[in-house]
């Protein structure tokens, strides 16, 4: 028994006897100084108190920090500075929001533009009379009809006729182009635009008939309607990702990472599950929207202009029929492009945010300029719709049929015919030809006939100012990554 103690048990060469703690002088140890099973090294005492003096060495302050587990005061505060850095950022994009909105919903053939028929007809008009003047009958203009022809024949002519006063009167005046019709003055409360995709025209004039009040109209409602929309769409997707049993692609893992679509082992319907959320919250939060759109429209002089009045006079807090497929197209389309950009990019394209951050980056650039090229028409239209609804008899109380606006607003005929109406019917559109060609000569410039419509850019309006805001946002994403030396 002594021996195997001593040594290597020659049945299990590869045991060593666990030594925890510093070497102890024990009568269990031998001359080499390994420690055997003695009484008081093979205790669970000694192993125990072993292992407490390892780990009370250690400082594991770095590892449990303050940070990781925020007290309720510091929550609150980061609440406080997120939602505040929100409300600025609405403040700041508030006056082009509201020219876009502004544009999209103008009329474009009403305040001062001439129909097409129209103007067609009074040209036709003014040509006729200008060739009848050249080809007069044989009396001269200055010429009487009572008195006598001196210098003629007193032989009546065949052909002779002499009309009287009255009837060449009346046959001048028939021959005479029409006045022009005066241009119509718009109410004083109404905008005069002279351009259409003019966003700078439509913030001065409000700013220059309303004053401030008029350029950051319904402040308030977007911001709560933004606030609104991430809460309800985040926990929307926490539902339905319990429900159906599908990871949320938008939830915060470790260290504050957001699992992405591509992290999940179900990706497509976790993509699912977002466009879902993200319909059912705008279908929810229709009612405020549509009293959003109305604050936007109507004059600051209008005394009914309370978000919580305007709130409480809705016939309905659902969503109205005709804007039920408006709202829903509006609202999958910016999380269907986000979601299924970084699945594309790191599956198919081998992009990685990681690998090749620059390209990804600009990848994502490029897709959320796609994704500002495909929401605006639909946008357009829900605007049109929305004040449709809000002119209706069953809004009489919130709007109704005598309800005033800044702008003459555009018909609403559905989706996709309110697109043909605003591209081929409202309004006319010219464009610029170069006349002339030749090497050395100058190319003046020229304008085709006009056309009815406004073309493919009225589907379009502030897309420019949507544009600089991508760049703007990208840059600064760009400049920080560099700075700091991560990926953007």
């Amino acid at each position: 028994m002594s021996t195997s103690r001593e040594g290597p048990n020659p049945l299990r060469p590869y045991y060593r006897p666990p030594s925890i703690g510093l070497p102890q002088d024990t009568p269990g140890a031998t001359s080499s100084g390994t420690h055997g099973l003695g009484p008081k090294n093979g205790s669970a005492a000694s192993y125990a108190s072993s292992a407490r003096d390892i780990f009370s060495d250690v400082d594991y302050s770095d590892y449990f920090s303050s940070d990781s587990a925020p007290s309720g005061m510091e929550s609150v505060q980061k609440m406080f500075n997120d939602n505040l850095y929100r409300y600025f950022s609405v403040l700041l994009s508030q006056p082009f929001d509201v020219g876009k909105t502004v544009l999209q919903v103008r009329s474009q053939g009403a305040a001062g533009t001439t129909p097409v028929s129209v103007a067609e007809d009074v040209r036709s008009r003014a040509s006729s009379y200008r060739g009848s003047v050249y080809s007069d009958d044989q009396y001269g203009s200055d010429s009487d009809a009572d008195e006598p022809a001196y210098f003629t024949s007193s032989a009546p002519s065949a052909h002779s006729y002499t009309p009287s006063r009255s009837r060449r009167r009346n046959s001048d005046r028939s021959l005479s182009p029409p006045p022009r019709s005066p241009k119509t003055i718009p109410p004083s409360h109404q905008l005069s635009l002279k351009r259409a995709d003019s966003l700078l025209e439509v913030i001065s004039q409000e700013w220059t008939k309303e004053g401030a009040w008029g350029v950051w109209k319904a402040t308030n409602a977007t911001f709560i309607h933004s606030l609104l929309l991430t809460t309800l769409e985040n926990w929307s997707r926490g539902v339905f990702s319990a429900i159906f049993n599908v990871p949320d692609p938008g939830a915060i893992v470790g260290l504050g990472a957001v699992t992405d679509v591509i992290d999940t082992p179900y990706p497509w319907a976790s993509l699912g599950v977002a466009v879902a959320a993200s319909v059912v919250t705008g279908l929810l939060l229709a009612p405020l929207d549509l009293v959003r759109t109305k604050l936007i429209l109507s004059p600051v002089s209008d005394p009914n202009r309370s978000l919580t009045y305007n709130l409480r006079t809705l016939p309905s807090y659902f969503c109205p029929t005709p804007l039920i497929i408006p709202t829903a197209l509006h609202n999958l389309i910016t999380p269907t492009i986000a979601h299924s950009t970084p699945l594309l990019l790191r599956s198919h394209l081998a992009i990685d945010p990681v690998l090749t951050p620059t390209a990804y980056s600009l990848c994502k650039f490029l897709s959320r300029v796609v994704e500002l090229f495909i929401k605006l028409p639909f946008e357009t239209v829900l605007r049109r719709g929305q004040m449709a609804v809000l002119s209706s008899q069953e809004y009489s109380a919130t709007g109704g049929p005598n309800m005033q606006t800044m702008v003459e607003v555009g018909p609403y005929r559905g989706v996709f015919g309110t697109m043909w109406s605003i591209v081929r019917e409202e309004g006319t559109s010219s464009q610029e030809i170069a006349v002339g060609a030749g090497a050395g000569k100058m190319v003046k410039r020229g304008k085709k006939p006009d056309r009815k419509g406004q073309g493919i850019e009225g589907l379009w309006r502030g897309w420019r100012v949507g544009m600089w805001g991508l760049i703007g946002v990208w840059s600064a994403k760009a400049m920080s990554s560099s700075n700091t030396g991560g990926e953007f």
